[in-house]
């Protein structure tokens, strides 16, 4: 009883400390002169920022009125709002030593403690991996992978196929394709997503992006009272190995309750890798090569510096393996629907994409492979204006600020937050004109831009680092499409794209109609 009571008794004190010093920190933009909207006693700007319809078109509502830089307050703690593109040069890239990191939430720093990836490891345990990881990601090794893209690819034209000439929703087909990409190309489990409409990792990989983790309650009260991350930390992990062990041995007690999709996900990659290591069988996929980085090198011991070690820790390639399969399902099948979006609404778009296909992959070629893809200049250009138009990512690119710094005579102090504007910046008329930003012109990416003008993949030393597969990927699908189909909007393709829900940013759905071409 007295542990309680003392334990409450620290809580109310630092609740008490933490109020009091509030006031002062509101103070902080005000005292560099830099505006901003004014912030609300203990929420900071949070109520605004929870409660907007569209997260990024609130962001670009303030930088319209408060101009390329301002401050906006995540509780108590101060961010930069950014879209000046000499400040992010200097923050991504020329002073990446003191913003190394990405800002994080609760649920990222429970989950890091299975073991940091690419995306939530910090300082020299990010450039470990990325140095470790990066061979993974070349030329040669995205080769190797062609074939079993075009098996998913080619599965998937066979479903298109019983369809053709109807109006459909080919998102839902988009959707099955990358995680058949993933299974195939990550896990090296052979699947038919496109006909196992139950498949089990196609309905956790669905539920894990059901929801916007930044709106779960546990994670609002994490940001605004920070210092009781400790406490929910234990409660949140307490929960879950609760719910873990009566789902093992007392199942029929919680039968409505699920495993957490992240967690079964996460599970099944530890199973993947034991029954590899067990069977001793070499396979040309993702996990292969991450056992590779594993066992390449040097071997850790207890003398070694952990943080400059030259391979992958077992925890690593599970989370790690786990990452690529999260950033390589949503996002590339939403890139796809945008694409099939601007094809079926630009017919002459569509006519110049198909030229340059036929003309680069001749009717003698075998199958499409990567020096095929690489000779089509429109077709990079046109996935790029997909990305600089439609954002995929809901939460707009952070970094956290490690090392008080000068930037482009700001001084940002340790702690502090840079988010970027990435639609402000994606659609400058300064940075992307002469013509209209607002018009898709898959030309304007011939004409060499501000190296921060597009930030499709990222940028800087923590860009994505699959981006080469990611690209490859979406320039196969779309090849073999077109060469194959007309696309043609459907009656209904106005309406997925307007029921997008707000904080992801993907569209509902994309209806189109498929007629297949004489070839």
């Amino acid at each position: 009883m007295f542990i309680i009571v003392a334990i409450v008794a620290i809580l109310i004190y630092r609740f008490i400390s933490y109020l009091w010093t509030l006031k002062s920190t509101y103070e902080y933009f005000k005292l560099r002169n830099i505006p901003g909207p004014p912030p609300r006693f203990f929420f900071g700007h949070y109520l605004t920022l929870w409660n907007t319809p569209s997260y990024p078109n609130q962001i670009r509502e303030w930088t319209h009125q408060y101009g390329s830089i301002y401050g906006l307050f995540e509780g108590r703690r101060p961010m930069y709002v950014v879209s000046d593109v000499d400040v992010l040069q200097e923050v991504f890239i020329k002073q990446f030593s003191s913003f190394h990191s990405r800002r994080t939430n609760l649920l990222i720093d429970i989950l890091k403690h299975k073991g940091a990836n690419l995306f939530t490891a910090h300082a020299n345990e990010w450039r470990r991996q990325r140095h470790v990881i990066n061979p993974t990601f070349t030329t040669l090794k995205v080769k190797s992978m062609i074939p079993l893209i075009n098996k998913c690819i080619e599965s998937m034209i066979v479903k298109v196929n019983e369809i053709s000439g109807k109006e459909f929703n080919i998102y839902a087909l988009y959707k099955r394709l990358t995680m058949d990409v993933i299974c195939h190309c990550a896990f090296g489990i052979n699947t038919d997503m496109q006909n196992d409409v139950s498949n089990i990792y196609m309905k956790q990989a669905m539920a894990c992006f059901a929801t916007d983790p930044e709106m779960f309650p546990i994670v609002k009260l994490s940001n605004v009272l920070p210092f009781l991350n400790p406490l929910l930390t234990r409660i949140m992990q307490s929960g879950i190995c609760l719910i873990n062990a009566l789902s093992k041995y007392v199942p029929s007690l919680i039968s409505p309750i699920e495993t957490i999709p992240i967690f079964w996900f996460i599970g099944q990659v530890e199973v993947l890798i034991k029954q590899r290591l067990a069977s001793g069988e070499k396979k040309t996929d993702l996990l292969q090569l991450m056992l590779d980085a594993a066992a390449h090198d040097d071997v850790k011991n207890d003398k070694t510096d952990d943080s400059m070690s030259r391979h992958l820790h077992h925890t690593e390639v599970v989370m790690n393996v786990f990452l690529f399969m999260i950033a390589g399902f949503e996002t590339t099948s939403a890139v796809l629907a945008y694409s099939t979006y601007v094809l079926a609404t630009h017919s002459d778009i569509q006519t110049k994409l198909r030229t340059e296909i036929n003309e680069s992959w001749k009717e003698d070629d075998d199958e499409l492979n990567y020096e095929i893809i690489s000779d089509m200049t429109y077709m990079d250009y046109f996935v790029r204006e997909v990305l600089r138009m439609y954002r995929i990512s809901g939460q707009n690119s952070t970094r956290l600020c490690n090392a008080t710094t000068t930037v482009c005579n700001h001084q940002i102090d340790k702690g502090c937050v840079i988010l970027v504007d990435v639609y402000t910046v994606h659609y400058s008329a300064e940075l992307w004109g002469p013509d209209d930003p607002n018009l898709f012109i898959p030309e304007r990416h011939a004409v060499k831009r501000h190296p921060v003008a597009f930030m499709g993949f990222g940028i800087g030393p923590r860009n994505c680092v699959g981006m080469r597969f990611a690209l490859m990927e979406l320039k196969m699908c779309l090849a073999r499409l077109l060469r194959t189909y007309d696309i043609l909007p459907g009656e209904k393709i106005e309406k997925g794209m307007t029921h997008r829900k707000p904080s992801i940013l993907r569209p509902e759905a994309i209806y189109v109609q498929l007629h297949r071409r004489s070839m």
